[in-house]
């Protein structure tokens, strides 16, 4: 969803060590969907054609194995049936985001006058045990990261600094709206106290570009506004 934002002033980098991230955005309205490693995609967008199309452009749709989703909003996870049957790949979310598969308020699909897409995630992120996601040669961290949606999650990499922050930070002192079904503002904070304590290189947000400039100053900013609007 779109996220409380204030001017952004960053520059896209593709290229971290041997990871090769693509990005891909289909309209201002819509997520950002990343392929990492030509393996392993990070939402999937509403369009699922466009995505669909441009993915093509990258690597043949039958080398991607999992496709994450960063929370259940619909303008992530609109297109992903149709995503996962283009590249027979597996779906995965955190389990405090499935539960409400069945519920358009709780997916904001109702916002966009559709009705949230039938699925059932073949993989499911619990807090209990440590979850990592392998693209290749790389190895990511999910993170789990409550106050967008009860089951938002972020990924990172410590090797290469990276961090793929869905709809919970954003560039530039942003981060995101927590005023919807299973929104939280209290543990929002939290999770941004979370991220701020990581050493980020470049950030890939759910929603705008993607950074390398003093990530972590960007990451300690947002914070320090979600501490000082943030209603609890």
């Amino acid at each position: 969803m779109i996220e409380i934002s204030v001017a952004s002033f960053i520059r896209p980098r593709e290229n971290v060590f041997d990871m090769q991230v693509h990005t891909i955005n289909n309209s201002p309205n819509d997520s950002n969907v990343y392929l990492i490693n030509s393996c392993v995609i990070v939402d999937v967008g509403m369009n699922a054609t466009s995505t669909i199309k441009q993915i093509k452009q990258y690597t043949d749709p039958n080398n991607v194995e999992l496709i994450v989703l960063t929370h259940n909003h619909y303008d992530h996870i609109g297109a992903v049936v149709e995503v996962a049957s283009a590249c027979n790949a597996k779906i995965a979310m955190h389990a405090d985001d499935a539960k409400v598969l069945n519920n358009d308020y709780a997916t904001a699909a109702a916002m966009f006058g559709k009705k949230t897409p039938s699925f059932i995630p073949d993989v499911i992120y619990e807090d209990n045990r440590k979850e990592i996601v392998r693209a290749g040669t790389d190895t990511f961290e999910v993170i789990h990261t409550p106050g967008h949606t009860k089951g938002c999650i972020c990924l990172y990499d410590k090797v290469s600094k990276v961090l793929f922050s869905g709809d919970t930070v954003f560039p530039s002192g942003s981060f995101g709206r927590y005023d919807l079904s299973g929104g939280d503002g209290k543990q929002l904070i939290e999770s941004l106290k979370l991220l701020a304590n990581l050493d980020v290189n470049i950030m890939y947000p759910g929603h705008g570009v993607v950074t390398d400039f003093d990530t972590n100053g960007q990451i300690q900013m947002s914070l320090q506004m979600a501490m000082a609007t943030v209603r609890c």
